[in-house]
């Protein structure tokens, strides 16, 4: 029979198992709805807490049932400070995710994830078999595990500071996160100064269980609010975009129909036939705007909806065959040059690639100057495992820097002139949304712009 203490702290750790259960299953349900890949990250974590409690569940009974050379003993605290370092990397690959500093490279999280094996049998195995070593064996088990958990948290907690309108979910995460990282390095401190012979009065009381609960309880329950709150705004943005649509669209239908149905009444009204080919001519062009805007119309619905579909795609030949699809034989047009480095072949969807390289690659031809010494396109692609950084440059009649903000936004137009729906950039945003990319624009009026877009392999 376990020790009554030892049964309290085992029923504490069973209910922290239970909550990570629950809270995991809520954030694995948000990101199969919306798959952005923090929830995904952030269930993962949960879940990694989850094998942590119960394998510490099993080793409080384990120390009073089985010998310290036992072999199941020893396999059960591998596995649970294994468990704890995939908690600890989970949380801040999630973390650097909703923060948008950097995207997580995924070659690093890999590395790390298999050096922490060998590193937690090592810290198991230091004075497993000396019975009078206890005070070591927390150390390298609990103390060092601490210290690594400390910093992180206390890390995640400065990333989620730099979220500009951060919500009062994402307050509770980062109050949670200080104040778990503060308990987790006084644990280090405490088992450092015990083996040390060190006197410490920061020693932590028997209440403290309860409050690590109640920090774990409040970091769940920020992690939900603020995925409900981001989903709110996103929904609020969807509104206002789909009122931005109808507006726009179907003023973008109607002008050129209006146009057309007086154009009709003019060629009623004379007889001349080169004034009539002028009106038919007219016409088609109208047609065209029509065409271009139900295309556009076709194309973001289908994105929206569409699931991924991934394949094995050569980047450099398929902006070759996208350039030469484009351009106009029959007119004076800029040059492309392609610098590639590394590996060109990239895991992603075909169709919003090709939106992507359409809707840029167009613009750079339509706006290209043709007066000047040396008018091309160029396209630099940088690719690795992890996917590709490539831009794509012309030095045509650039973007005036005050609208540079607004590009991406739903039927923006930064020309008077631009005979384009207004929609193309905002395809590309989304195109690049759903392929779990970024992408920036550089511009100088008069020099050129430069589209700078990083893809992940999928």
């Amino acid at each position: 029979m376990l020790p009554q203490p030892v049964l309290i702290v085992i029923v504490q750790y069973a209910i922290q198992g239970l909550m990570a259960l629950v809270i995991m299953l809520i954030l694995r349900k948000f990101y199969r709805q919306y798959q952005n890949e923090f929830y995904r990250y952030w269930s993962m974590s949960w879940l990694a807490l989850l094998i942590t409690m119960i394998g510490s569940c099993a080793a409080l009974a384990n120390a009073f049932l089985l010998p310290l050379t036992h072999p199941i003993r020893l396999l059960v605290s591998v596995t649970t400070l294994y468990a704890s370092f995939l908690q600890i990397a989970w949380l801040y690959a999630g973390t650097k995710e909703i923060s948008q500093t950097t995207r997580v490279n995924k070659n690093h999280m890999r590395i790390f994830l298999s050096l922490a094996v060998p590193i937690c049998i090592l810290l198991v195995m230091r004075h497993y078999d000396d019975p009078n070593a206890g005070d070591y064996r927390i150390f390298y088990r609990v103390g060092i595990k601490s210290l690594l958990a400390g910093g992180v948290f206390v890390a995640c907690a400065l990333m989620l500071k730099k979220i500009s309108k951060a919500g009062i979910g994402i307050r509770f995460i980062i109050f949670s996160f200080i104040l778990y990282g503060m308990m987790q390095l006084n644990y280090f401190i405490v088992t450092f100064c015990e083996i040390n012979n060190i006197p410490y009065g920061a020693e932590l009381p028997f209440f403290m269980g309860a409050f690590e609960l109640f920090l774990q309880s409040l970091m769940g329950l920020g992690m939900i609010i603020s995925v409900l709150e981001i989903e709110q705004h996103n929904l609020k943005k969807a509104n206002i975009e789909l009122d931005t649509f109808l507006y726009r669209s179907s003023h973008d239908l109607r002008a050129p129909l209006t146009t057309i149905s007086g154009i009709i009444s003019m060629i009623k009204l004379t007889d001349d036939q080169k004034k009539i080919d002028e009106y038919h001519d007219a016409i088609e062009s109208r047609i065209g705007q029509v065409d271009n805007v139900i295309r556009d119309i076709l194309t973001l619905r289908k994105g929206q909806k569409t699931d991924l579909s991934v394949a094995e795609l050569n980047l450099e030949d398929e902006i070759k065959k996208e350039f030469d699809h484009l351009i106009d034989p029959n007119e004076k047009n800029p040059e492309l040059e392609v610098v590639s480095e590394g590996n060109s072949v990239i895991r992603t969807d075909p169709a919003r690639l090709h939106t992507i390289l359409t809707n840029i690659l167009s613009n750079s031809i339509k706006y290209h100057n043709l007066e000047g010494d040396d008018p091309r396109v160029t396209v630099q692609i940088i690719g690795n495992d992890n996917g590709f950084e490539f831009s794509i440059s012309d030095n045509g009649s650039g973007i005036d820097e005050r609208h540079l903000p607004k590009i991406f936004d739903m039927f923006y137009r930064a020309s008077q002139s631009s005979k384009g729906t207004g929609l193309g950039l905002y395809l590309v945003k989304d195109a690049v949304d759903h392929l779990k990319g970024n992408i920036g624009v550089r511009s100088e009026k008069g020099i050129g712009t430069t589209f700078d877009i990083h893809l992940p392999n999928l």
